[in-house]
Parts: structure tokens; sequence; C-alpha cells
């Protein structure tokens, strides 16, 4: 069972939960763009297509529930077992993807994993929050693998 603690304010977790219910949709997209599914058997690549989309858009909805209704203070999010917190991982993943390439397309990846230099007033504030939201989720996403590594 891994937790992860949540050091931010209700309001805070809230703007995360609307922009997941906002982002689930392309973080489905981008999730299928990357997967670079063959296209040479249409039938196949069609149901790879609608699977992993639907895939990504229930982890996505399972990452909102999470943040929605994560209680305490700090808030903690409990996940009951292995499969649940890859789900959960695999979520932070797509919306981290789909931040990368619908967002931050014009930052190169050296620059946006030092985040902290990306951080000034001259972003637009739609910017700034999804630069906090991508930091974030990736923040989670170290803990959860540690704790994944450490129960192995």
């Amino acid at each position: 069972m891994a937790e992860l603690r949540l050091t931010m304010t209700a309001e805070a977790r809230k703007v995360l939960t609307d922009l997941l219910r906002l982002i689930a949709p392309a973080a489905a997209r981008v999730s299928v763009n990357r997967a670079k599914i063959p296209d040479a058997d249409p039938e196949v690549a069609s149901f790879w297509t609608e699977t992993l989309s639907a895939q990504a858009g229930e982890e996505a909805r399972l990452l909102a529930t999470a943040f929605a209704s994560a209680k305490g203070d700090p808030a903690i999010i409990v996940l009951r077992n292995e499969a649940q917190s890859l789900a959960f991982l695999r979520a932070l993943s797509a919306v981290r993807f789909a931040l990368r390439d619908l967002v931050f397309a014009d930052i190169p990846d050296s620059q946006l994993d030092g985040a902290e230099d990306l951080e000034d007033e001259s972003l637009p504030s739609e910017k700034r929050h999804a630069l906090a939201c991508y930091s974030c989720f990736g923040l989670l996403q170290q803990s959860l693998i540690h704790q994944l590594d450490s129960e192995a």
C-alpha cells in the first residue's frame, strides 16, 4: 500500500482536480500519440488506440478523484495495492506528457526539468499554474516510485 502526502491547501487540491478533469481527454490523446501504435493492420491499430485511450482517460479520472477525496492535513492519498499505484503513476505520467507537449512545447526538456529556473512573473498565470502542476506531479511520481521500489 502506498501513501502520498499532499502538503497543499484544499484550494490548491481543487485547482489540481479541476485541471485534471480538463486535461484528461488531452492526456489520453497524448498517450495514444506517444505509443506509436503500428498501423499495418487498421483493425488492430484501432483496437489498441481505443483501448489505450479508454485506459488513459480512466486513469486520469482516478487521479482527479484521488485529489478531490484526499482528506487530512496534510491530505493523504492512499493507494490500496500495486495495480492502483501503477495506474496512478501512469496517470501522472500521461498528464505530465500532455502538459509537456501542449503547454511547454517551446521549452527544451533540460530547461523544463530545472523548472525552478522558469518560475518567473513574466510567464502568463496559466503557464505558471501548469508549471506548478508539472513540478508537483513530478515530485509525486518520485515519491510513488520510491515507495513501489522499496516494496519490491
